[in-house]
C-alpha cells in the first residue's frame, strides 16, 4: 500500500464510533433558532446564553477558551456569540484574536468544519454574511444525521449530557447513545434534583442507596456507559468507606452540609463513588473517567492532575471486574496511561478531545501505544462538543493524525501493509463495538 494517497483514502472511508460528545438534542438546537427559545436546562460553560445561530457556535466552548487565553476581552467574545451584531461586525471583533490562536488544534478543527460544511477555506469579513446565513439554514430536522453520519462518517455517537441530573432520554437513541452521569449521585451530590427524579424521599444513606438503585434500574438498560468527571473538583483517590462509616456523615450532610469538614465530605463521596461503580458493574456498564487537562481557563491544579494515573490504578485494583475507560489519555501525563492499559486487563484508553487539545501529542501517543499495548485497548475518537457543527472538523483532524501514525509506522517497519486495514477498523470502530454493543439500543 502506498504511504500517501491510498492510506489517507482508507482512513477517510473507515467510519468512527464517536465515544464522547456533549451534544444537545437536535430539537433543542432547532429551538435555538429563535432568540427567546433557549432550552430550560441552561447555558453552556461560563457563558450566560447559547450562541446565536451563526458561526459563533464554532468559536464557543474550547475555541472560546483559546480566544480568551490569547487575550480576547470576554465582553467582545460575548458579542461574537450574541444576537445584536451583524456577522461582519462579529468577524471584526473576532479577527485579531483568531489570528493569534488560529494554529491550535481547536481552531484548525473549526477551520476544517468551515470547509466541510460551507465550502469556505476560512472565515473572512467578505464571507461572514454568507456563512452565517448558511449556518442558520442548515439547522432543520435531520441535520444531525447528515453532519454526523454523512459528513463526519460516524456510525453513532455517545453523549454525556451536561444538563440532566443523571440521564437524558434521547429522541434518536440509534444515533445519540447516552451515558449515565453519576456525578450528582456521588461526588457533587444533588439530593433534591435526583430524589425528585426518582420520586422518593431521602432521609438516610439507605434511602440514597435506593435512589441510586432506582436510577440504574430505570436508566441502566438504555445506557451505553457511566461517566464521572469529578477530577475537575477533587483527586481520584477514592478510599473504601463502609456504609456504617458513611451513614452518620450522610445524615449530618442532609441536615446541614456546611458543618461537615472536607475530610467528612470526602468520606461520603468515596463511599458513594464505589457504590456507583459496583452498580455499573452489576449492569455491565463501562465506567468513563475524566483525566488530564481541564476545559475552561485559569483554574487547573496541575499538581493534582499528576496523580490521576496512580489513583486510577488503585480503582483498577479495587474493581477487577469493572471496565474503566480513561478519558483524554490523561494528557499531559499520557505515558502513564499507556502503562495502565498495558498492565491491567480492565483498563482502556479513550483519545477523545486530544486531537484538538494537542494533535501532535495524539500522533505521538497513538504511535507509541500501538507498539506497546494490545490494539483492542484504545478508542480513537470523541469530539467532546456541545455544537454538532464542530464534530466534522474534529473528526477530520483525528483521521489526519491516524493516517500520519500509520504512515510513520509503515515507513519505519513497525507495521506491515497487510495489517493496516484491519487495524484501522479495530481502533476506529471495532473496539467500541466490542466494549459497548451489548449495552447499546439496537439501531433502526
Amino acid at each position: 500500500m502506498p504511504l500517501t494517497e491510498d492510506l489517507h483514502a482508507l482512513i477517510q472511508h473507515t467510519p468512527f464510533v464517536d465515544t464522547h460528545e456533549h451534544l444537545l438534542e437536535e430539537s433543542a438546537r432547532i429551538a435555538l433558532l429563535e432568540r427567546d427559545s433557549a432550552p430550560a436546562y441552561g447555558s453552556p460553560g461560563a457563558f450566560p446564553a447559547w450562541p446565536a445561530p451563526d458561526f459563533g457556535w464554532l468559536f464557543s466552548q474550547y475555541a472560546a477558551t483559546d480566544l480568551l487565553i490569547a487575550g480576547m476581552p470576554r465582553a467582545d467574545l460575548l458579542k461574537v456569540h450574541g444576537w445584536e451584531l451583524s456577522p461582519k461586525e462579529k468577524y471584526r471583533l473576532l479577527a485579531p484574536w483568531y489570528a493569534r490562536a488560529r494554529h491550535t488544534g481547536v481552531m484548525q478543527a473549526a477551520q476544517t468544519s468551515l470547509q466541510l460544511l460551507f465550502g469556505a477555506e476560512d472565515l473572512r469579513e467578505d464571507n461572514a454574511e454568507r456563512i452565517a446565513d448558511q449556518f442558520r439554514t442548515r439547522i432543520h430536522p435531520g441535520y444531525y444525521r447528515v453532519l454526523l453520519n454523512d459528513i463526519a462518517n460516524l456510525e453513532y455517537t455517545q453523549v454525556n449530557c451536561l444538563h440532566s441530573p443523571v440521564f437524558r432520554e434521547t429522541e434518536q437513541p440509534e444515533l445519540l447513545a447516552q451515558d449515565i452521569s453519576f456525578v450528582k449521585l456521588a461526588t457533587e451530590l444533588d439530593v433534591p434534583a435526583v430524589s425528585k427524579l426518582a420520586n422518593r424521599d431521602v432521609g438516610s444513606l439507605k434511602d440514597w442507596h435506593e435512589v441510586i438503585d432506582w436510577c440504574f434500574a430505570e436508566f441502566g438498560p438504555r445506557a451505553i456507559a457511566v461517566k464521572n468527571q469529578s477530577a475537575y473538583v477533587r483527586a481520584l483517590d477514592y478510599a473504601r468507606v463502609t456504609a456504617e462509616e458513611a451513614a452518620p456523615l450522610f445524615a449530618r450532610y442532609l441536615r446541614k452540609p456546611e458543618v461537615l469538614s472536607p475530610a467528612e465530605h470526602k468520606a461520603i463521596q468515596d463511599h458513594l463513588f464505589h457504590y456507583c461503580i459496583e452498580k455499573a458493574t452489576e449492569y455491565g456498564l463501562p465506567v468513563k473517567l475524566h483525566t488530564g487537562y481541564y476545559a475552561d481557563e485559569n483554574k487547573m491544579p496541575l499538581h493534582r492532575l499528576r496523580r490521576n494515573a496512580g489513583d486510577v490504578a488503585e480503582l483498577l485494583l479495587a474493581h477487577p471486574k469493572t471496565t474503566f475507560v480513561i478519558m483524554h489519555i490523561d494528557w499531559p501525563y499520557d505515558a502513564e496511561t499507556t502503562a495502565l492499559a498495558k498492565h491491567f486487563n480492565n483498563a482502556y484508553v479513550d483519545m477523545c478531545w486530544i486531537w484538538v487539545v494537542n494533535p501532535l501529542a495524539g500522533v505521538r501517543w497513538l504511535k507509541e501505544f500501538l507498539v506497546t499495548a494490545p490494539s483492542n485497548k484504545v478508542l480513537t475518537f470523541g469530539g467532546d462538543y456541545l455544537a454538532v457543527e464542530s464534530v466534522p472538523g474534529h473528526a477530520a483532524l483525528a483521521r489526519k493524525g491516524i493516517a500520519q501514525v500509520f504512515g510513520e509506522l509503515l515507513r519505519d517497519g513497525w507495521l506491515h501493509e497487510h495489517e493496516v486495514e484491519s487495524l484501522a477498523a479495530r481502533i476506529m470502530h471495532g473496539n467500541a463495538h466490542e466494549l459497548f454493543d451489548e449495552r447499546r439500543v439496537a439501531r433502526g
